[in-house]
């Protein structure tokens, strides 16, 4: 998948990307649900046994952050989605055109709903989710355990 737009271009997440990914995952591991650090080694035998489908987000042919898909459904056409992005580039609706071009893309391959997961201290996330029309449909008690605690999570899904 390519997608070039104005202001940044979707593709495909390549092993040569996988430097960049490390960088900005270890930004964004507060919010995410497995806070470990993963070595540059671990990552790349990650990505080559798993085989992820995810999507680099570039501005300028600079990875800028990506999205993560998992859990596709085919019966009932859904997936679930994620994004990371790196903290320079935070603010300036990079986040929000990305997550809204792939969701066009992901109904013109079939899909109907999208799902994902946010940290119930994730206001500024949260707040681009409802923005985007995703929904909240449940809080997940105890979602994430931290060093300094637990977070629950607010899940969401958007009708493609």
């Amino acid at each position: 998948m390519r997608i070039e737009l104005q202001t940044l271009t979707i593709r495909d997440l390549e092993f040569n990307d996988l430097k960049q990914v490390k960088e900005i995952r270890d930004y964004c591991l507060p919010y995410l649900d497995t806070q470990i650090s993963y070595s540059y080694e671990e990552t790349c035998t990650w990505f080559l046994n798993q085989k992820p489908k995810w999507y680099a987000i570039d501005i300028k042919n600079k990875l800028i952050g990506y999205i993560r898909t998992s859990n596709y459904d085919e019966t009932n056409k859904s997936l679930y989605v994620g994004l990371d992005l790196h903290p320079d580039f935070r603010g300036y609706g990079y986040a929000y055109q990305s997550y809204q071009t792939f969701m066009e893309w992901a109904k013109i391959q079939g899909y109907q709903t999208a799902y994902l997961k946010v940290q119930i201290i994730n206001t500024n996330a949260y707040k681009l989710y409802r923005k985007l029309g995703f929904l909240p449909i449940g809080i997940i008690p105890d979602a994430i355990i931290t060093q300094n605690g637990k977070i629950d999570s607010v899940f969401m899904y958007k009708s493609l």
